[in-house]
């Protein structure tokens, strides 16, 4: 079945969110939206409005929707509930999962190292622009994974959202380079490894870490770009 219009394009602007083609700070032209989507400008509002409400836009008196920016207090308020909920899933996935779980966990960080071996083999200390949207799609997998794993849909909801941030924010925070990338495969590798044993305190306590890194690494470009 068709899906209604304001559903399509509230889903093709998010994809742009998603991409990069929309990085943050961008101030969305309603417009000019319109004309690329081929849609008269109500819907163009209506999706907006939507992801306004979604956190991924915000709304400002005599300038209009902006694409939101990161900032410490946002990543550190995204970053918590990650580590809340995901650390909780991971131990219950440790106890829930299933053999295609695990293939597909097994999958994702097959992935992100194949792409790290290449990055480094090539000689180059960062990922190209396309490879890091697969490594991010592999990364944010690998995470959806657990949280499908742990069987609780309400878990899958409540992080699904700041997933989606997050990868948007990454158009501020640009390449990923070596040394993250080998540290974020091992990190993966670690949590991979706890739960194909069942351990389901392990796996809490090396999702925590990742996510604690990660925000970290979030911290540490926000501050640097505030420098710049």
């Amino acid at each position: 079945m068709k899906q209604p219009l304001p559903k399509r394009v509230h889903l093709a602007l998010r994809t742009r969110l998603l991409d990069g083609s929309l990085p943050p700070g961008t101030r969305l032209d309603y417009k000019q939206l319109s004309v690329e989507l081929g849609v008269s400008t109500t819907p163009v509002r209506e999706a907006v409005t939507q992801l306004a409400s979604e956190g991924f836009v915000e709304l400002i008196p005599r300038l209009g929707a902006v694409v939101r920016s990161l900032t410490r207090n946002s990543a550190m308020e995204f970053y918590e509930v990650r580590e809340a909920v995901e650390t909780f899933a991971a131990m219950k996935a440790a106890e829930r999962l299933s053999a295609r779980h695990l293939e597909q966990l097994r999958q994702h960080l097959a992935t992100m190292e194949r792409l790290f071996n290449e990055t480094r083999e090539r000689g180059d200390n960062h990922l190209a622009t396309s490879d890091l949207h697969t490594f991010l799609d592999a990364d944010i997998s690998f995470h959806k994974t657990i949280l499908l794993a742990a069987r609780n849909p309400a878990l899958a909801r409540t992080v699904e959202e700041s997933h989606i941030q997050s990868r948007i924010f990454y158009a501020d925070r640009g390449v990923h380079d070596t040394i993250r990338l080998s540290l974020a495969c091992k990190q993966h590798a670690e949590i991979l490894a706890a739960l194909e044993k069942r351990d389901g305190p392990a796996a809490a306590e090396a999702m925590r870490t990742h996510i604690q890194t990660s925000l970290d690494f979030t911290l540490e470009h926000l501050e640097a770009a505030l420098e710049v």
